[in-house]
């Protein structure tokens, strides 16, 4: 049975710049009704894979598909591709609706096609009521709104976005990250979202792509890209982590921890005596009373700081090094100066092996 064709996408591609690559055989499928975040940290390759797909830029070697067709060689304005930037870019001269307008002016659209596509666009993201303001006369949040307009007024057959929310401040974010998850669903395009910031594609995306040095590390859906990271790098970058160096013990399903007197139960697949990474996620930290000749990593509370619905014990170790240890406030029972037994359950641990 032949398998269904993607909506997009991306084979095989690499982009060199002279001697430095920039991108290294990226192969990403992308379905019609999703969002895909692209989480990488700054120059990884994130937004030369953009460029790509948007067609200002064309790649070294491989192949990029939209609904079937290979518009590898297409300018960007025959892809009917939308963009939308970090930078808002918008007129400050012209009226929200003269902004919006702007894409179907330059592609010589007719007045009514013009109109029907106001109307549309303005309804959808709730800009009806500020068409003739200016943008000094918008909040962040509105010019947000009509960036996001002047990309999708064209009815695009999707959508890229590359860091639109880095200017916003942290409140107002997080409201975008909402109604823009919000307007993909509505629309039924997918929406390719590149950005550092891994809250942004774990509260908006379907699946998260992560890229590292022009590679992909890893694609998944979110869920399982943060609770189960495939490489080293996934396991530090996504979410924070705390790293320790272990070895597997003879009876290959242990590992000793190189730095304290713990041994870590459930490994498997990995040969007895290989050196390991073992990375713990922050808020999968265990605080327990500290009792002698129990097991865990004996420590003492060193501050306590409040992170809202959260609290994060600075814990120092026996050995004198720094453990960030989070909780919920319902478990605030230490407190500074406390001695404390640092554990995690096994199925909370991911182990690689060093040199992976």
């Amino acid at each position: 049975m032949q398998s269904k064709t993607p909506y997009i996408r991306i084979d095989n591609v690499s982009r060199d710049y002279g001697a430095v690559r920039a991108l290294s055989d990226l192969t990403i499928s992308i379905e019609k009704h999703e969002f895909i975040a692209i989480l990488g940290p700054s120059g990884s390759g994130k937004s030369t894979l953009l460029r790509l797909i948007a067609g200002l830029d064309q790649p070294s070697t491989g192949k990029i598909f939209i609904e079937g067709r290979d518009v590898t060689d297409l300018p960007p304005h025959k892809r009917g591709i939308g963009m939308v930037f970090q930078e808002f870019l918008l007129f400050p001269h012209r009226t929200v609706r003269e902004n919006l307008a702007f894409p179907l002016r330059m592609t010589r659209e007719t007045p009514a096609h013009i109109a029907e596509r106001l109307d549309w666009v303005a309804g959808v993201l709730s800009l009806t009521a500020l068409l003739d303001r200016y943008p000094n006369q918008l909040s962040g949040g509105q010019q947000q709104r009509v960036a996001l307009g002047r990309g999708l007024i064209a009815n695009p057959t999707l959508l890229l976005l590359d860091e639109p929310l880095a200017n916003l401040d942290r409140e107002l974010r997080q409201e975008m990250e909402v109604e823009i998850r919000r307007y993909q669903k509505q629309l039924g395009i997918p929406f390719v979202y590149v950005t550092h910031n891994q809250e942004e594609a774990l509260s908006m995306s379907d699946r998260i792509a992560v890229i590292n040095n022009g590679r992909l590390e890893a694609l998944g859906e979110r869920q399982a890209i943060y609770d189960s990271p495939a490489s080293p790098f996934v396991a530090r970058f996504v979410g924070r982590s705390t790293r320790f160096d272990g070895v597997v013990e003879p009876d290959g399903r242990t590992v000793q921890l190189s730095n304290y007197a713990y041994a870590m139960p459930g490994i498997s697949g990995i040969p007895a005596r290989t050196q390991v990474d073992v990375f713990v996620k922050n808020e999968r930290f265990h605080l327990a009373p500290f009792v002698e000749g129990e097991a865990g990593i004996p420590s003492k509370v060193a501050d306590v700081v409040l992170r809202g619905p959260f609290l994060e014990y600075i814990l120092e170790t026996d050995r004198g090094e720094r453990i960030i240890a989070v909780q919920s406030k319902r478990n605030d029972a230490a407190v500074v100066g406390d001695r404390v037994l640092l554990t995690w359950a096994a199925a909370h641990a991911h182990v690689f092996a060093k040199g992976v």
